[in-house]
C-alpha cells in the first residue's frame, strides 16, 4: 500500500517559497501571461530588457513589447491562448540601454491558471549565439569572396604565363629548331668536312633536334593546360574529350567521356568554369583516389546543364569530417560563380563522385 504523506501549512508554505526562490534565482526568463497582462516575470527576464520585475508585472504585454514589433507579438500571444495548433518560438528584438540591441528568444505554451487559460514559458538570451551566427555566415561570405579573387587572379597569371610561353619561349624554340635544321643542312653539303666527323655532328644535331621538338611540344601542353586555347579552337565539348585522352596517356587511368550527341553552346564564361571543374576533378582522381577508371558525364535537361565526374577510388573516409582541401573548395566557388551547384560524396559502389548542376 502506497503513503501519501500529508503537508502541514507550514510545510506548504516553505515548498512555495523554496520554489519561488529557485524560479526566481534561474538563469532562464520565465514569464506568466493571462488576459493579457504580465502576471509575473523573474528577475532573469526582467533583465533581458533591461528592467526589474516590478516594472513589467501588471503591465499590458502590448505596453511593454518593442513597437515595431507589438502586433506580432501579440498576435502570437493570442494565438498560444486559443491554442490553434503548434507554434514556433518568437524572437523578441529590444533594445536595452547600455546593451544595445539584444535578441531573446521566448518559449510558451498554453496552461489553465486559476481556471482561465494563460502561456506560461521561458526566455532565454541568444544575442552572443545570433552574433555568432552572424559572424561565421560574414566569414564563410569573405572565405568565398577571397577564394573567387584568388581563382580570378589564378586564371589570369595563368593566361598571362600561358601566352608568355606560347608565344615568347615557343617561339625563341622555334627559331632554335630552324636553325639546327639550316646547321644541318650544311653540314650536308659540306664537302670538306672528314666522314666521321660530319656524321657525329648530323647525329648530335638530330639529338638536339629531337630534344627541341619534344620541349615545345611540352611547352605547348603546359600552355594549354594554363590556358585552355583549345575551348577557343575545339568547342567545348570536343576540349573535355581531348582533357580526358591526355588524362589517360598520362596517368594510366582509363577515362570515360559520355556526351550529348549533339554538341551545345554556352557562354564562354560557364564553358571555362566547367572545364577548369573536370580539370581539377581529374587532377583530385590523380593526387588521392588510387582509381583505375573515371567516368565524366555531361547532360542538359530544360533549365540545367549538369556535370558528373565518378571514379571508382577509395572515396572520402567513412568516418571522421570529409576532406574540404583547396581543390574542392576551388570546385564550388568554380559552380558557384555561374550560378550553380555542387554535391560531392560517395557513390554507392564506391568511389568519389562530383556532381555539378548549372543553371544558365
Amino acid at each position: 500500500m502506497l503513503g501519501v504523506a500529508v503537508l502541514e501549512d507550514g510545510d506548504a508554505a516553505d515548498i512555495v517559497q523554496l520554489f519561488n526562490g529557485i524560479v526566481d534565482q534561474s538563469g532562464a526568463g520565465i514569464y506568466l501571461i493571462q488576459d493579457g497582462v504580465m502576471q509575473y516575470v523573474n528577475r532573469s527576464f526582467a533583465a533581458f530588457f533591461g528592467t526589474t520585475p516590478d516594472r513589467l508585472m501588471r503591465r499590458r504585454l502590448a505596453d511593454v513589447a518593442p513597437p515595431q514589433q507589438r502586433e506580432t507579438l501579440v498576435a502570437q500571444y493570442e494565438k498560444r491562448i486559443a491554442a490553434e495548433g503548434p507554434v514556433d518560438h518568437f524572437v523578441v528584438r529590444p533594445h536595452v540601454r547600455g546593451l544595445g540591441h539584444r535578441t531573446i528568444e521566448l518559449h510558451g505554451s498554453q496552461v489553465d491558471y486559476r481556471g482561465r487559460p494563460a502561456v506560461v514559458g521561458i526566455g532565454i538570451d541568444v544575442t552572443e549565439r545570433e552574433q555568432a551566427h552572424a559572424d561565421l555566415l560574414e566569414s564563410r561570405a569573405q572565405l568565398r569572396q577571397l577564394v573567387s579573387m584568388v581563382e580570378a587572379i589564378q586564371d589570369e597569371e595563368r593566361g598571362r604565363i600561358a601566352l608568355e610561353l606560347h608565344d615568347v619561349i615557343g617561339g625563341m624554340l622555334t627559331a632554335v629548331k630552324f636553325d639546327l635544321t639550316r646547321l644541318r643542312t650544311r653540314i650536308e653539303n659540306s664537302g670538306g668536312m672528314v666522314a666521321d666527323e660530319a656524321n657525329c655532328l648530323l647525329r648530335l644535331t638530330g639529338e638536339v633536334t629531337d630534344a627541341t621538338q619534344e620541349t615545345i611540344e611540352a611547352v605547348r601542353r603546359l600552355s594549354d593546360e594554363l590556358r585552355p586555347h583549345m575551348l577557343d579552337h575545339l568547342g567545348f565539348h570536343a576540349s573535355i574529350q581531348d582533357l580526358a585522352t591526355r588524362f589517360t596517356a598520362r596517368y594510366r587511368v582509363e577515362t570515360t567521356v559520355d556526351l550529348p550527341g549533339e554538341p551545345f553552346e554556352l557562354a564562354p564564361e560557364v564553358e571555362l568554369e566547367l572545364f577548369r571543374i573536370v580539370q581539377e576533378a581529374l587532377t583530385n582522381v590523380a593526387r588521392h583516389a588510387e582509381a583505375s577508371h573515371v567516368r565524366i558525364t555531361l547532360a542538359r535537361d530544360e533549365d540545367s546543364i549538369r556535370l558528373e565526374a565518378a571514379d571508382d577510388g577509395r572515396g572520402f573516409p567513412e568516418e571522421g569530417p570529409a576532406p574540404t582541401g583547396l581543390g574542392l573548395v576551388g570546385i564550388r566557388e568554380r559552380a558557384r560563380r555561374v550560378n550553380g551547384e555542387v554535391t560531392i560524396g560517395n557513390a554507392p559502389t564506391g568511389g568519389l563522385t562530383i556532381q555539378v548542376a548549372v543553371r544558365p
